[in-house]
């Protein structure tokens, strides 16, 4: 299940030309001096795919090049472009609110069937955007959020709960323990196996 939602959150062509868009003309609305290569760093994209992308909107006439050679080119947003940076802004937006939603509404079902089944307080294993809305959802489920860990961690906090030792999260009294990581859970990996709890993933992959 969680490959399967993984899957289906890669935006398709279309959209991601869209996103590409969107990030041309804003970064050139923020600097119409800002070079090629300072473009594709930005997008993550080879310099050549730059070039095109900058071609095309010429092209649709939403920018204008200025300049002579590379070290005087500038870039400037055209009326047409700075309504089409506005559209794609407001489409993709919406886009992502629809995709917080549908996600959202997933976790809160499976939280909803844990506590049905006398899950009343668990810890959560995984500090990134899953974890965040499981935090935020359980309650409404009437499930206690006890802390959440993650020995992978860079952050500190997730939805206002400081993360906890691993260990320290298992001494206290839990019902289960629910991984939020983005990965399906190993279910041999030694750090789980030996729980004396049941170890419940945020999506079934079964």
């Amino acid at each position: 299940m969680v490959d399967h939602i993984i899957k289906e959150n890669k935006v398709d062509n279309d959209t991601a030309q869209s996103l590409r868009d969107l990030k041309v003309l804003e970064a050139i609305e923020e600097d119409s001096s800002i070079s090629q290569r300072d473009l594709s760093n930005r997008l993550g994209v080879a310099l050549g795919i730059t070039n095109s992308l900058i071609k095309t909107l010429v092209r649709k006439g939403h920018i204008k090049i200025k300049g002579k050679n590379n070290r005087t080119l500038s870039y400037h947003l055209t009326h047409l472009g700075v309504l089409h940076k506005s559209k794609l802004a407001m489409q993709w937006t919406l886009n992502t609110v629809g995709e917080y939603r549908r996600l959202r509404a997933l976790i809160a079902e499976r939280l909803g069937t844990l506590a049905a089944d006398g899950i009343k307080r668990i810890a959560i294993y995984g500090a990134n955007e899953i974890a965040e809305i499981a935090a935020v959802v359980a309650p409404e489920a009437g499930i206690e959020v006890i802390g959440v860990t993650d020995n992978d961690a860079e952050q500190e906090w997730v939805a206002g709960q400081k993360l906890c030792e691993f260990d320290d999260l298992l001494s206290k009294s839990l019902d289960a323990l629910l991984i939020c990581k983005n990965e399906p859970l190993v279910k041999e990996d030694p750090l789980f196996n030996s729980l004396d709890i049941p170890v419940y993933e945020i999506f079934d992959t079964n």
